[in-house]
């Protein structure tokens, strides 16, 4: 087979060839379709979409009054342009810039502005025939910052019978709202509503987002509120009621008194309270005083203070009651008590202690009637302690306490110091 070589075909033999002629002639024919319709329509329309809309706010007059813009951030315009068919198929959305103007913007509320567009370089080939958007929308206003008390509602929670439902409360006191001010400025309260509904017999939590509420209860929301904390943790105190006696404690009280057999009464014997399930049950009683003996008299009244112990509430909202002692069946009489009766206590060591006087007088004894009547000042004791005695050579004034022996229903009113000499003991 003979080899093919282009070396040896001399263009004459080329349009000799009735292939390579039918394939130049459809070439030439497109090439010249192109060019007549290039020389019949120079021009053409385009579309750019996504132009970017510019609002420069740096150094604007919102931005010097504090106004800021409020939503959208980014815009986009569709230009509409005719030109030069070679021109015009270059274009894209960097060819051109879409601007508004925040000259007229000197306060807070919504205004509608021109957007205008240009080309980036002047160039003749082209024009702008308009855009999609010829406004925007742009609301303006002060960002501004409010702290608010955060209430609690539970609705739709009782306590069982037995229990009391206490206060709710929230692991935050107050929320933190910002947003445009005149949204803002339409919040009146900050509540966190429970939708547990139900009887309780013990303590709930649960945690849920606070809602916004103007003056007329309606809910104000807006998507440019934020709120801080967007959760909180809501607590529902649920406590069972137990009734407990109210028991005064005395001290001081003299050694061998029958503590049994004094009589008083209480304004309120017994108190309501409410406490946890884990605690309630281990208490039976509140402690009043304590009530120094020394200073009970026949129709004696004291004012004691009901305190209660932690983690118990005074549902009743006793805050304290009345002792009194009666005047029925006792009576007072004012004895001596002899030297012979004193009785020193804790004496420093190597020392011995001696009255400085005689008997102690005037002590007022208040007891029963029949226990009175049959008493004298033999019946009596007086002791000193020394335990808070400098152990050193000298006189003390000291305090003195009497107490009537045989445990019988009487004892000493008021308060007694004699003096004693405390002297080393002899050597042996």
């Amino acid at each position: 087979m003979k080899k093919f070589s282009w070396n040896k075909i001399s263009f004459q033999q080329l349009f000799d060839n009735d292939i390579f002629v039918r394939v130049f002639a459809v070439i030439v024919a497109i090439v010249a379709w192109f060019a007549v319709s290039i020389s019949q329509t120079p021009e053409r329309n385009r579309t750019i979409v996504n132009v970017p809309v510019s609002i420069n706010y740096e150094g604007s007059i919102p931005q010097t009054l504090g106004l800021q813009r409020i939503g959208d951030t980014e815009f986009t315009v569709t230009v509409y342009v005719t030109g030069k068919n070679s021109k015009v198929q270059k274009l894209t959305e960097d060819d051109f810039i879409a601007t508004v103007s925040l000259n007229n913007v000197n306060q807070a509320k919504e205004y509608t502005l021109p957007i205008e567009v240009t080309k980036k370089t002047e160039d003749s080939d082209y024009r702008i025939n308009s855009w999609s958007n010829t406004e925007i929308t742009l609301t303006f206003d002060k960002i501004v910052t409010r702290q608010m008390t955060l209430e609690v509602s539970t609705p739709k929670l009782s306590a069982a019978d037995g229990y009391i439902l206490e206060k709710p409360y929230a692991d935050v006191e107050t929320i933190t709202v910002s947003g445009p001010q005149n949204v803002v400025n339409r919040i009146d309260r900050c509540v966190m509503t429970l939708d547990n509904e139900g009887e309780l017999t013990d303590s709930l939590t649960a945690s849920g987002a606070p809602t916004l509420l103007d003056k007329n209860g309606a809910a104000v929301v807006s998507e440019y509120l934020t709120i801080e904390p967007g959760t909180v943790e809501v607590t529902v105190p649920v406590y069972r009621t137990k009734k407990l006696t109210l028991e005064p404690q005395f001290v001081n009280v003299p050694k061998g008194f029958p503590l049994d057999k004094l009589r008083y009464t209480l304004s309120q014997n017994a108190i309501m309270v409410a406490a946890a399930n884990d605690i309630v049950d281990n208490q039976d009683s509140v402690i009043l005083g304590p009530i120094d003996f020394r200073t009970v008299d026949i129709g004696k009244e004291m004012s004691l203070d009901v305190t209660l112990p932690a983690g118990f509430i005074n549902t009743e909202n006793v805050s304290s009651v009345t002792i009194t002692f009666p005047t029925y069946g006792l009576t007072s009489k004012n004895f001596s008590v002899p030297r012979n009766n004193f009785v020193f206590e804790n004496v420093p060591t190597g020392y011995e202690a001696v009255l400085a006087t005689g008997t102690l007088e005037n002590v007022k004894i208040v007891g029963d009637s029949t226990v009175l009547s049959g008493m004298s000042s033999d019946d009596l004791v007086a002791t000193i302690d020394l335990s808070q005695v400098t152990a050193k050579k000298g006189q003390y004034t000291v305090p003195v306490r009497v107490y009537c022996q045989n445990r019988v229903l009487a004892w000493a009113v008021g308060e007694y110091t004699t003096v004693i000499a405390l002297q080393e003991k002899a050597a042996e």
